[in-house]
């Protein structure tokens, strides 16, 4: 088997280490003023269009804002599961082993491989005492990449009592594709997102290797910490520890303090490439933002929801 890498950027950016079946992955986290990140180019989609993104290869990074990791945790609705600041006690390798059930070194969209992704995760799920993820496997799987990391990243969200990401935007994807074609983190440089809402902070996953979305967002979320083979977490109590799942499940309320909620912001691009190095590469970028909802919206968690058959 191939292996994962995964790795933790903070402002200046750590670089990549090892995980254990199928890839290479970053994180990081940034906040608008604490560096002068590069901003990143990619192929503009269409608002509203379907997109059948080639079951070629996929790569994810993230970035994380570098204040302090201990963030608030206000929420208007109960919370469920092991949140941020909080992480998980332990890695908790893929059971069962999906890896086994998918097409090594290659996108895998097959219901064989994705059904055993999905058994990995709510099993680890089931460590944190929350419910099985449910929804239609077969019209996720009709989805593009870029889609369904977009949905299962929000599906971890709304599950815990997180505000989801609202949607994908031409922008932000656009982001994801360059961080994916270069097998890198996502960077975004933007200070205002198109409609004229203020970026505040964000954060980006990369992964090389993982056969599909799902198989990324298990080892983000439930394989991430000491011994995982995450580079930026060389030591139990190192920053980078658990980052890719700080990325998805972050908490924006210290980002968004004296936005108004109906003004809150929070978006995404994703988006899935071929690598030379990695045979497939993911990439996300999450981003919050304050002012008027932004123009040039690509796909919502709305259309996402009628799309996987839940409310």
């Amino acid at each position: 088997m191939a292996g994962y890498r995964w790795a933790m950027e903070v402002a200046s950016a750590l670089r990549v280490s090892r995980l254990a079946t199928a890839a290479l992955a970053t994180a990081a986290i940034v906040v608008l003023g604490s560096g002068t990140p590069t901003g990143a180019t990619g192929p503009a989609r269409t608002p509203s269009q379907s997109r059948a993104v080639p079951h070629s290869q996929v790569v994810s990074r993230s970035r994380v804002s570098s204040q302090s990791r201990v963030l608030p945790r206000t929420r208007a609705v109960p919370h469920s599961g092991v949140l941020p600041p909080r992480n998980p006690p332990k890695n908790l390798p893929p059971d069962p082993n999906f890896y086994a059930y998918c097409a090594s070194g290659a996108l895998d969209d097959t219901v064989a491989c994705n059904s055993k992704a999905l058994q990995a995760i709510n099993r680890a799920r089931a460590s944190e005492r929350i419910g099985s993820l449910r929804f239609n496997l077969a019209n996720f799987l009709k989805l593009s990449v870029a889609d369904q990391l977009f949905v299962i990243a929000d599906l971890e969200r709304v599950s815990r009592g997180e505000p989801p990401m609202t949607a994908l935007t031409i922008g932000l994807d656009k982001v994801a594709q360059a961080g994916a074609g270069a097998d890198t983190d996502p960077i975004s440089s933007a200070r205002k997102l198109p409609g004229g809402s203020e970026v505040r902070a964000w954060g980006s996953n990369w992964a090389g290797g993982s056969e599909n979305a799902l198989g990324s967002d298990d080892g983000w979320m439930y394989n991430d910490g000491f011994g995982s083979d995450n580079g930026a977490c060389p030591y139990a109590s190192a920053a980078g520890c658990w980052g890719h799942r700080d990325n998805i499940l972050r908490v924006w309320t210290s980002d968004l303090a004296g936005c108004p909620a109906a003004s809150s912001q929070l978006v995404m691009g994703a988006a899935y490439a071929r690598s030379s190095k990695w045979t497939t590469s993911f990439a996300e970028i999450f981003l919050a933002a304050c002012g008027p909802e932004p123009t040039g919206q690509v796909y919502t968690w709305t259309q996402a929801q009628a799309a996987i058959g839940i409310k």
